[in-house]
């Protein structure tokens, strides 16, 4: 058996994650916010209040990354910046009620993209591919803290 790397598990992965990432980049371009962005202001809705590195933790951005998706977050009002208490060096990342108001707009174009992406897809399927999926970043991540 010869291997092909348009059929890779690692390559249909990685190419779907584009293209779904793609397809939310066209759905949010009206409302001027990043597919990061979305992901952050979503976790701030669900998680307020959280340091910049818990932040990236949260989200797996590179904590180089997030202070710069923080400030354009900050510049449109959607989220402020709070000096942390007894940590002078740390800030508390928080959502603003502007921030707040976009969650079911938010969540409501990603479950439209995913529903596409669905399109003949079995609620049995879509459960077995999340618990595999789940699986597979569990083993690796286990894999990963040993190393």
């Amino acid at each position: 058996m010869s291997f092909e790397s348009d059929k890779s598990i690692a390559f249909l992965i990685a190419k779907t994650r584009n293209i779904l990432k793609n397809e939310m980049e066209k759905e949010l371009k009206p409302y001027s916010i990043s597919y990061a962005q979305r992901v952050i202001l979503i976790r701030l809705c669900e998680k307020d209040g959280l340091t910049q590195k818990e932040l990236a933790q949260d989200t797996y951005f590179e904590q180089s990354n997030m202070t710069l998706m923080l400030d354009k977050l900050e510049l449109k009002g959607l989220i402020k910046r709070e000096p942390k208490e007894n940590d002078r060096r740390a800030y508390l990342v928080k959502i603003t009620a502007q921030g707040r108001n976009l969650k079911n707009v938010l969540i409501s174009l990603g479950d439209n993209v995913i529903e596409r992406a669905f399109k003949g897809v079995s609620n049995d399927q879509k459960e077995e591919l999340t618990n595999m999926l789940q699986l597979i970043y569990e083993n690796l991540k286990n894999t990963t803290s040993r190393s």
